[in-house]
This record gives structure tokens, C-alpha cells and sequence, in this order.
């Protein structure tokens, strides 16, 4: 069976997948490529985090969770990289273990594609406020002082 190209064919499997919140190619997901390339670093910013977080919420070294999972451990720390892709197996099994969706962590790993704004919004404002607020030490903040008054007098 020879697939088809036919321009009338793809508008109507377009159309189809519209409403899908997960994207798995054909027209829609061409003509979209370009928008959603640009969640694509935050969405995996917000995953990488969120498996951090998890990680420390359960009291777990990398190690130990990479057992649990029963994934590689060097895939499991490559998340923390942005331009990482983890396999579909080991985003399942961390969606097994933090008892969420597979389908929502596929899109977030950069795996699969949302057709849903609201969930890239929520993931930047998660990987936003899920970042630690450290004091800043004596030096950085004599630093920063001096830096902001030399931008002052400028």
C-alpha cells in the first residue's frame, strides 16, 4: 500500500487531529513545527525540574531512582540538559512513578507535540517558580551592590 500525499487527504487527517491534545505528524503538525519549536526548550525545562523535584520529594539520589525506574542513570541525569531527548520508555516509566499521565510527560520531555497553549504556559510558569530562591553570600551581594551603583553613575 503506497501512502498518500494528496493535499485534500492530509486537510482532512489535519482537521482530525485538530482537537487531539497530543500531535503525531500530517499537516497540522507541519504547519504548526515552526510555533511549537519554541516550547519545546521550555516545555523540557519544566520536565527536567519536575523530575528533580520528584527525585528530592521521595528522598532519592539519582542512583537510587535510576534503579527504581529501572532506567539507565545516564539518561535519567541527561534530563537535566535541555537538548536531551529521553527515550519514550523512560518518560513512561517516570509518569508510572509519579502517577501522572505518560501522554503529558511525553510532551514535556519534547517527545510529543501539545495542541493545548495552556499547557505550555503552565509548564513555564511551573519551571519558573519551582527554582530555588537562594540568599545571595556576602561577596555576591557587596558584587551586585558595586555593579548596580557603577550602572548608576553611567
Amino acid at each position: 500500500m503506497k501512502p498518500t500525499t494528496d493535499r485534500e487527504w492530509l486537510a482532512k487527517q489535519a482537521a482530525l487531529e485538530d482537537n487531539c491534545f497530543v500531535s503525531v505528524g500530517g499537516l497540522v503538525s507541519a504547519v504548526e513545527e515552526l510555533k511549537q519549536s519554541r516550547g519545546t526548550g521550555l516545555t523540557r525545562q519544566a520536565f527536567a525540574r519536575l523530575v528533580e523535584l520528584t527525585r528530592r520529594e521521595h528522598k532519592l539520589t539519582w542512583e537510587q531512582l535510576s534503579n527504581k525506574l529501572d532506567v539507565d542513570l545516564a539518561e535519567l541525569i541527561g534530563i537535566a540538559d535541555e537538548h536531551f531527548t529521553p527515550t519514550p520508555r523512560t518518560v513512561t516509566r517516570i509518569a508510572q512513578f509519579m502517577g501522572v499521565p505518560a501522554e503529558k510527560l511525553l510532551v514535556l520531555s519534547g517527545l510529543a507535540r501539545a495542541r493545548d497553549v495552556q499547557f505550555q504556559e503552565e509548564a513555564l510558569r511551573f519551571a519558573a517558580r519551582s527554582q530555588p530562591v537562594e540568599e545571595l553570600s556576602h561577596e555576591e551581594h557587596q558584587a551586585l551592590e558595586e555593579y548596580v551603583k557603577f550602572l548608576c553613575e553611567q
